[in-house]
């Protein structure tokens, strides 16, 4: 009941499957065929209905045509993404790149951007932030003022060296980041997506049943010839002093115009912004705390 309440707040029921792999914080392990057992017990006859495979909260059945439509709009934006990627897998500083938040798990609306999380070599992320916003312009793809409709997001990076996240989770519970580490869509991967979950282990303590998150071939990218060419001479170039003066550079360049477009969120103390030499967050708006009452509320009703 608490998996199912906290995807309602986003009309989104779960399949079978999905309840067995998100199942938040159990008390101990549970199979599917036990996890079906209790769907169909009867003390959740009069709360929990199936429709099309699809397990939902009573007085929510019309959120099953809600995500089989968003389905069909995460498929188009997917598209988009992949087709940036395309245009960065080259730069050798890239080490996974991943779709997140909603595009992420399918539940795409018509006018959602699409957020992207990307990880990049440690003393970088600077030099890695320039790079991509400037290709990502010039494609006319960058996210910006008014313009944000499948327009790609990026307001996330960290390096290597800052790969455990556990230091932006809220307290004492953070569903909202427990989820987002589960429905990321890794659709570029440099041989970090498994150190990403192994760094975060702490996370499957709360979905014992999660599993890593493999794309087909329609939804990721691997790294064609240039590409590789690209990122073996990449690598003679950044990776010593010139790389250090690059970011110091990039890093001048920019850090001023973030300030300012970040304002006032910057003196908040929370974790909805950090800069730093490891990790560039910038969510002015960040909705976790309202998830996680929105939440809490679901579970008091239920």
């Amino acid at each position: 009941m608490k998996t199912l309440a906290f995807f309602e707040i986003f009309n989104y029921p779960l399949t079978l499957v999905e309840i067995h792999k998100w199942l938040y914080h159990p008390a101990a392990r549970y199979s599917l065929v036990e996890i079906l057992q209790a769907l169909k017990s009867d003390n959740l006859q009069d709360k929990v209905y199936q429709k099309f495979g699809f397990y939902f909260i009573a007085g929510h059945a019309g959120d099953v045509d809600i995500r089989l439509d968003r389905y069909s709009i995460a498929e188009n934006k997917f598209r988009i993404a992949r087709r940036f990627a395309r245009w960065i897998d080259w730069l050798t500083f890239v080490k996974m790149i991943a779709v997140c938040n909603n595009v992420g798990y399918n539940n795409a609306t018509a006018k959602s951007d699409i957020d992207y999380f990307i990880v990049v070599d440690r003393g970088r992320i600077w030099w890695s932030r320039l790079v991509i916003t400037l290709v990502a312009t010039i494609l006319r793809l960058r996210r910006h003022g008014n313009k944000f409709v499948d327009r790609v997001c990026l307001s996330f990076y960290i390096g290597q060296d800052h790969l455990n996240l556990s230091d932006i989770a809220l307290k004492p519970a953070d569903p909202y980041l427990v989820y987002w580490f589960a429905t990321l869509a890794p659709i570029f991967d440099d041989d970090t997506y498994d150190k990403f979950l192994s760094e975060n282990s702490w996370f499957k303590s709360y979905l014992p049943n999660f599993y890593p998150t493999v794309l087909n071939h329609r939804r990721s990218v691997q790294p064609l010839g240039y590409a590789r060419f690209s990122r073996r001479l990449g690598q003679l170039v950044s990776g010593g002093a010139l790389g250090g003066r690059l970011e110091s550079f990039a890093r001048l360049v920019q850090v001023n115009k973030v300030k300012a477009y970040l304002g006032e969120s910057l003196n908040q103390r929370n974790t909805n912004v950090v800069i730093s030499s490891s990790m560039l967050k910038f969510h002015k708006i960040d909705r976790r705390q309202l998830y996680r009452s929105g939440w809490e509320k679901n579970l008091n009703n239920l």
